[in-house]
């Protein structure tokens, strides 16, 4: 009797007009704010700084000849792109996109223990929110000296390292065993698409003349930040419980087959993780090794494509955006395909759980 009580109550609750995907979709949207917040400034920097004068401050103090790619590179003739007003070097311009990742990295662990005990309604939304605010001053801080750029590019990177725990949070809380893969995998292309969005239009941006140009890279992402953050704060709860707009069934549904049993019991509080069996797990290692190289990788060619298009291809700065955006639609799409794909494996039963992460994992 149990079981087809189950099964109807899981008929009975649609998935796409469903509160759990309107969730997913405000999370997908905080991704996308997320990954334009962190991939404008390489954008931005094309724009920013000026070549001209950087490289003829390298060639005269370091004494070294130009090498032309005239002949080489046919596009160099035709990038018409004119430079910013900052001259800053390259190592300089290193130091800046770099400075991100050291906030990046400080918060990560102690952000997945307080979205665990306190929910992500307000770390989530409060990270969007400080990044927001701290993006907005970006152009007057560029306009005043580099090191205040970089230390406001660690405070961005602070806050959103608080984003990826919390979406393993709001996982647990909202979505069923049976749809974790969909839905994961259509948050994380928020990602994706924040990329493809800054890269292309930001392009675009840069050869406008109002604002500057470039400022409004950084002013546009600020402010869709801002009205994120309200919004998410306004619409999503830590549990179904206590969501003003779930139906009856769906928060049956959701609470029967989530931890919400196990977060909501007295015993969370004596619970303790069992950190030196996870140090000492070769699993959790070659996780960690898969992920670095990975992400290795990937934010390597996130921050520095839009500069080798300019200054090694010598495209024009809306071609530039075009071209580096390409990559990220192809991984979007790649990203929606495979969580839908993960999930038919596991539920017909073609492959398991584990299996299905380790053939994931490889391609």
């Amino acid at each position: 009797m149990e079981l087809i009580s189950d099964v109807k109550l899981k008929t009975s609750v649609p998935f796409w007009c469903s509160t759990r995907v309107a969730i997913a979709f405000m999370v997908f949207l905080g991704m996308v704010v997320h990954f334009s917040q962190k991939t404008n400034v390489s954008i931005g920097l094309v724009c920013m700084v000026n070549h001209s004068a950087v490289e003829y401050n390298h060639i005269h103090f370091t004494k070294t000849q130009p090498i032309s790619t005239d002949g080489k590179c046919p596009q160099m003739k035709s990038n018409n792109h004119s430079d910013g007003s900052l001259v800053w070097s390259k190592n300089t311009q290193g130091l800046i996109l770099g400075s991100y990742f050291w906030g990046y990295i400080l918060t990560q662990i102690p952000s997945g223990y307080l979205a665990g005990r306190f929910g992500a309604r307000f770390i989530f939304g409060g990270a969007i929110f400080v990044s927001s605010f701290a993006t907005m001053f970006i152009p007057i801080s560029a306009n005043t000296n580099w090191i205040v750029f970089s230390m406001l590019q660690v405070i961005i990177g602070l806050a959103h390292g608080t984003i990826w725990p919390c979406l393993t949070v709001i996982l647990a809380h909202w979505a069923p065993k049976e749809e974790c893969g969909k839905l994961m995998s259509f948050m994380n292309a928020g990602s994706q698409v924040g990329n493809v969005l800054i890269l292309s239009i930001g392009g675009l941006m840069c050869s406008w003349n109002f604002a500057g140009g470039w400022p409004l890279i950084f002013y546009s992402t600020g402010l869709i930040g801002f009205i994120w953050s309200i919004t998410w704060l306004f619409f999503y709860t830590n549990s179904p419980r206590n969501h003003r707009y779930i139906s009856l069934q769906e928060k049956e549904f959701v609470l029967e087959h989530t931890q919400q049993k196990l977060s909501n019991s007295n015993n969370k509080h004596s619970f303790h993780a069992p950190f030196r069996a996870i140090l000492m797990s070769p699993a959790c290692w070659a996780l960690f090794i898969i992920h670095t190289c990975s992400n290795y990788g990937t934010y390597t060619f996130l921050t520095c494509i839009p500069k080798y298009m300019s200054e090694v291809l010598k495209f024009d700065i809306k071609s530039n955006g075009f071209l580096s955006a390409l990559p990220y639609i192809v991984l979007w799409l790649n990203t929606l395909f495979s969580g839908f794909l993960a999930d038919i494996f596991i539920r017909k039963n073609i492959l398991t759980i584990t299996q299905t992460r380790k053939l994931f994992n490889v391609l």
